[in-house]
């Protein structure tokens, strides 16, 4: 097995305990609340850069629903959830520091980049848009000149720089330390995922969500160039959030996230109508609204334990890996990368031949897997395929037909999701 051995840095550790805890307490339905409880936090985080500006009501809504409707399809129980939400409390705090509100509040800030730093990779971006605040500050205290207009305010230079330093050390208190910066250098080298790996392609403009980031994009460049004037912080983070977006549909958050704190930074709204003021009263009728939207969306999607257990057997080969339990088949093991991570939680006996580890297993492997469950030619000459003894294939891949009509492997057992073959010529495989 190619991964047996081989060193590797479970960069969300901390992430798989919590979800693993929610699943052993509450089962599906505690990992469907936790995506629906983490959205309605980001979703508060993005409402909170978006009134910082003090928008018209029409456009502060208008706004926040593009914002939400263009993160809808990366509302799942993913890790980035995390990086989503702490991103947008970094952009809160800073910006709101910037524009005037007292340096000691930076404080948040470095216990932020702990956690963040072992729940997900992504606290890399929360240090790059850290550092362009930094290099603003540095720049106004080189050049005062440069320090005009109404919103050219700047966090002072040494609360930022001691701000900087601490998120930085913040960021190496996790098992693996500095070794943890390493992993980041690797995955942005790894380019070969991005061509292959649906979820790390660039947005293909088939669906609304994509085109309301490009809306959002396009009106956080109008709002900055309305201003007539150069400003390093908005235009490096739009530059990189383009960067990050446009480059992984996986990423999109970035420019939206930015555009929520960016696009109101124009004078040119106010003339369109005041800002919306939040009393208790429209605090307790907008949360009492959002429960019972809870509940009826709970009660209509029927969030339950069986209706969940149904969708994940659709989703994945739940059967299948009953039944191969039920027989004992021994490895190795051959499967595609999408059911790498589930077959590692529901077969542990049985390493896997592929799964999103990127960093253990490296482009041209990820590649070579890809194009075999492809059926691309030379499918059959894949080594670790003749290898193996048992494999767990997705219906409707290609590599799943080929095998039916493939001598050196025979069907046991398939269902409505996947189909199980076992070497027909007693190959002892690598052992």
């Amino acid at each position: 097995v190619y991964g047996a051995g081989k060193p590797w840095i479970a960069y969300s550790w901390l992430y798989e305990i919590l979800v693993y805890g929610l699943f052993r307490a509450f089962g599906l339905v505690g990992i469907v609340w936790f995506t629906a409880i983490m959205s309605l936090l980001i979703a508060l985080t993005l409402h909170c850069l978006v009134r910082r500006t003090k928008l018209p009501f029409l456009i502060e809504l208008i706004l926040l629903a593009l914002a939400l409707s263009a993160m809808k399809p990366i509302y799942s129980p993913r890790s980035w959830l995390f990086s989503i939400l702490f991103f947008a409390i970094v952009l809160n705090v800073a910006f709101r520091v910037r524009s005037g509100s007292r340096p000691v509040l930076l404080a948040v800030l470095p216990p932020i980049f702990v956690l963040w730093a072992n729940l997900h990779i992504q606290f890399s971006y929360g240090l790059a848009v850290l550092g362009l605040f930094t290099v603003e500050s540095l720049g106004v205290r080189i050049h005062p000149s440069d320090r005009v207009g109404a919103n050219s305010d700047t966090i002072p230079l040494g609360p930022m720089i001691a701000t900087m330093i601490f998120c930085l050390l913040a960021t190496l208190l996790n098992p693996y330390h500095y070794r943890l910066m390493l992993v980041i250098a690797e995955l942005a080298a790894q380019t070969g995922a991005f061509q292959n790996v649906q979820e790390l392609q660039p947005l293909f403009f088939r669906s609304p969500a994509d085109w309301f980031i490009l809306a959002l994009a396009l009106g956080t460049a109008y709002s900055l160039g309305w201003q007539k004037s150069i400003r390093l912080l908005p235009l490096g983070m739009l530059l990189m959030a383009v960067l990050l977006s446009f480059r992984a549909r996986r990423d999109s958050w970035v420019v939206v996230t930015v555009a929520a704190a960016l696009i109101g930074d124009n004078g040119a709204w106010s003339a369109l109508g005041e800002s919306f003021r939040l009393t208790r009263a429209r605090i307790f009728f907008v949360v009492a609204a959002v429960i019972v939207a809870l509940g009826l969306m709970s009660r209509y999607r029927e969030i339950d334990g069986p209706h969940l257990q149904h969708f994940v057997e659709r989703r994945f080969p739940v059967n299948a890996v009953a039944f191969v339990k039920q027989n004992r088949f021994p490895g190795p093991l051959y499967n595609n990368f999408d059911w790498g991570g589930y077959l590692i939680w529901s077969l542990p006996e049985l390493p896997v031949s592929m799964d999103g580890r990127g960093n253990v297993h490296g482009d041209l492997r990820i590649i070579r897997s890809i194009r075999t469950w492809a059926g691309y030619p030379g499918w059959d000459l894949d080594p670790e395929l003749a290898n193996a003894r048992l494999v767990i294939a997705e219906l409707g891949r290609p590599l799943t037909s080929h095998l039916r009509r493939d001598a050196r492997f025979k069907l046991v057992y398939e269902d409505d999701t996947a189909a199980v073959f076992v070497s027909a010529t007693g190959n002892p495989g690598n052992k």
